[in-house]
């Protein structure tokens, strides 16, 4: 082992396998102690997973996606998001790459784009070394798990009103895709997402209700519909025991636009937020739109709970301003 004193710091001077092979030199360290130990899991991480410490931050996001996201739901989307993520970085060495370095990108990407982007670059960027660290393949520690993410306002989640409903249903009842109307119904009808409706089966509708399987969250749920609507979808949808719909979003989207309506960054989602607004309040309960609209954390749900009639009701009766009776003077 090789460590050497450059200036005020230690430099790890060492080759990977003899003289022959490749030379490795990193420089900074604090105490010799700590170059030292850099040699030590650098031979560690290559003895147990076959890959150095040397590895490129888009080493690692590939690596990841190969042992585990290729499962997720978004598995392309997660994989183009997280590399582009190490590309702004600058593809830095693995082993370099740590808190102070996540800190300054944050700062710079925050003259881009918003906190809620960053955050949840911060996420996916986290769960690479999170997950490798779980699998055995990165001998290191996450470098950004012990990082907070910056807190954001809550975002207020746009929704139509009634008559706006029926300018947009209208609007996709004229859709020369006779496929985009009943899609829409679904959506309002039982808070689904977009995909999760147009690619239903046949046989998922039936009973009363459309049954959801391979859901974003890959929970099954189903949900009651009227009897007319369940008619009607079956009469309309393609004949077979394959799916029920063609693709329409392309044709909904030309639907949402006809109608003008100024919600920036919405469109197919609008409907499922939509539903739970309406559906809270209309009165409906919290835990059951949890359940109909499939989220598996009630916070997610919770976003809602400010539409009920009765949400903090109770400051009414228990202020100040009421216990002391005194009267507003108008004039």
């Amino acid at each position: 082992m090789t460590a050497r004193k450059d200036g005020k710091t230690w430099t790890a001077d060492f080759y990977e396998n003899g003289r022959s092979g490749r030379r490795i030199r990193k420089k900074g360290f604090p105490t010799k102690s700590a170059a030292l130990r850099y040699e030590q899991d650098f031979f560690a991480s290559l003895s147990s997973t076959g890959r150095p410490l040397d590895d490129r931050l888009a080493d690692l996001v590939n690596l990841w996606h190969e042992l585990h996201g290729c499962t997720l739901k978004d598995a392309k989307y997660r994989l183009s998001r997280t590399l582009a993520i190490a590309e702004r970085l600058g593809n830095p060495l693995a082993s370099s790459f740590d808190s102070l370095a996540w800190a300054r990108y944050r700062q710079a990407r925050l003259s881009e784009v918003s906190p809620h982007t960053v955050n949840h670059e911060q996420r996916y960027l986290s769960a690479v070394f999170s997950e490798l660290v779980r699998l055995g393949a990165w001998t290191g520690k996450n470098p950004i798990e012990g990082i907070r993410q910056i807190k954001t306002d809550q975002v207020e989640l746009s929704f139509l009103e009634l008559p706006q409903i029926d300018r947009l249903l209208e609007e996709c009842r004229r859709s020369t895709n006779n496929h985009t109307y009943p899609v829409a119904l679904l959506c309002l009808a039982t808070g689904a997402r977009w995909e999760e409706a147009e690619s239903l089966q046949r046989s998922a509708v039936f009973g009363g209700k459309v049954h959801y399987h391979r859901t974003k969250n890959r929970q099954s749920r189903a949900v009651p519909i009227p009897a007319e609507l369940e008619r009607f979808v079956l009469e309309v949808g393609m004949p077979g025991t394959g799916r029920l719909f063609m693709s329409c979003r392309s044709a909904f989207r030309g639907a949402y636009q006809r109608c003008g309506f100024d919600t920036p960054g919405q469109l197919t989602h609008i409907l499922r937020h939509t539903f739970a607004s309406h559906y809270m309040m209309g009165g409906g309960d919290i835990l059951a739109l949890q359940r109909i609209l499939g989220h598996g954390d009630i916070k997610m749900t919770m976003r809602y709970a400010h539409l009920s009639p009765e949400h903090l009701e109770s400051a009414l009766r228990f202020s100040p301003l009421a216990q002391c009776g005194h009267a507003v003077v108008t004039s």
